[in-house]
């Protein structure tokens, strides 16, 4: 019996929250694609301006609860899109999709509390990304299967190590923290949330005379 060619999406997202999923899909005919680990984005939504066919990719690494937040996220664009084409990009009619669309997953048969309980903040008032909601995120970030070191835990001055440069962490500035770059000597507010490394910062050599450049602010 040949596989089912939803299987690949069906084994990213609890169990339970499969069913409303597969009902929106077969009703709206979208098309929904693994996408290759991102680091500016976990989804994104496309319509082929062609045959207006649809498109949503969600990044595959993602853990089973961010994948459903970042999908059904997608989701409400598709409904915003169809209520409204030329509505902004996260304006009012795709926030007020995006509540409506969750509803069916905030259930403990679906998310663990942590999340449960911070994505039900969150829609009270949705941001364009739930990136930017540090206490989601915080609650996503707990069940990755190897959850790596954030950066707001590390104490002030440790070196770490992001996208290939070595980096001294410095005060927190509002919501980001100021960071230097040892490589070039640049200054750069960075996202507390962001993954760091520490272990590989100490086996890293010294950076060279020529100074190399850093990677772009997180957004």
């Amino acid at each position: 019996m040949p596989a089912d060619p939803l299987d690949p999406l069906r084994n990213r997202l609890p169990e339970a929250a499969w069913p409303p999923v597969l009902e929106w899909i077969r009703q709206h005919q979208v098309s929904v694609r693994l996408a290759r680990p991102r680091s500016s984005k976990l989804g994104d939504y496309r319509v082929d301006g062609m045959n207006r066919q649809a498109r949503i990719t969600v990044n595959r690494d993602l853990n089973p609860y961010a994948f459903l937040v970042t999908l059904v996220h997608e989701f409400a664009h598709h409904a915003a899109f169809l209520e409204a084409p030329r509505s902004e990009s996260h304006g009012s009619e795709w926030r007020s999709a995006y509540q409506r669309l969750m509803r069916p997953y905030l259930t403990p048969s679906v998310l663990p509390p942590d999340v449960l309980l911070a994505l039900t903040v969150h829609l009270r008032r949705p941001p364009a990304s739930s990136c930017s909601d540090p206490q989601l995120m915080r609650a996503l970030h707990r069940h990755d299967p190897a959850p790596g070191l954030l950066l707001e835990r590390l104490p002030e001055r440790a070196v770490f190590a992001f996208r290939g440069a070595l980096y001294v962490k410095g005060p927190r500035l509002r919501k980001r923290f100021k960071c230097s770059c040892l490589n070039d000597r640049r200054e750069f507010l960075m996202q507390p949330l962001i993954q760091v490394t520490l272990d590989q910062a100490r086996s890293l050599p010294l950076p060279p005379k020529e100074p190399i450049p850093c990677g772009p602010n997180e957004s």
